[in-house]
């Protein structure tokens, strides 16, 4: 199944793009809690992850999820051509594998699989064993909007571990609510 990107034109009108603007937004963007996952993807293209924040289930019926990812990494491309990809909600234990996929340490993106214990679900994609979750997706489309892709799909296969804590990230640090 070939994924369908498309593109959406934001008038220039519509956004201030000052760096006073951009910094303002950030700053006020790191005052809002969000779940860490990684987000990984396995196929043809190669191994692929990221770590993400902008995710989000979109419906129950048929079950789907989105996140956004910067169209300049490399996971991007790779994403786009399997057409395949694994949210993981990381448990406090996962810090460690949050930095090594956010791009933190020195380890490149095939070395970034060599933290954390992962195995598979339906699509091929990496699962992180001991998640808190994790939504295995095929994608259905990714949306190119200014500097990041909307990658949308349906949930295939689910995992969990034992109820427990997401790891948060809020005011640039790492929390557990």
């Amino acid at each position: 199944m070939e994924v369908k990107v498309t593109r959406t034109e934001i008038p220039a009108e519509a956004t201030v793009a000052s760096e006073d603007n951009q910094a303002r937004f950030k700053d006020a963007m790191s005052r809002v809690a969000a779940a860490v996952h990684v987000v990984t993807t396995d196929g043809p293209a190669g191994l692929g992850g990221i770590t993400a924040s902008a995710v989000t289930s979109i419906t129950v019926e048929p079950p789907m999820m989105l996140f956004c990812i910067n169209k300049t990494s490399t996971s991007a491309q790779r994403i786009i051509d399997n057409g395949v990809f694994c949210i993981n909600t990381l448990a406090p234990a996962h810090e460690a594998v949050s930095n090594v996929f956010a791009g933190r340490t020195d380890q490149r993106l095939d070395e970034r699989f060599a933290t954390g214990e992962w195995t598979k679900l339906k699509t091929g994609a990496p699962v992180l064993l001991g998640a808190v979750a994790a939504f295995d997706c095929r994608l259905v489309e990714a949306k190119d909007v200014n500097t990041h892709y909307i990658m949308i799909g349906t949930v295939v296969a689910v995992e969990y571990g034992p109820e427990g804590e997401s790891l948060t990230y809020v005011n640039r640090k790492y929390r557990t609510l």
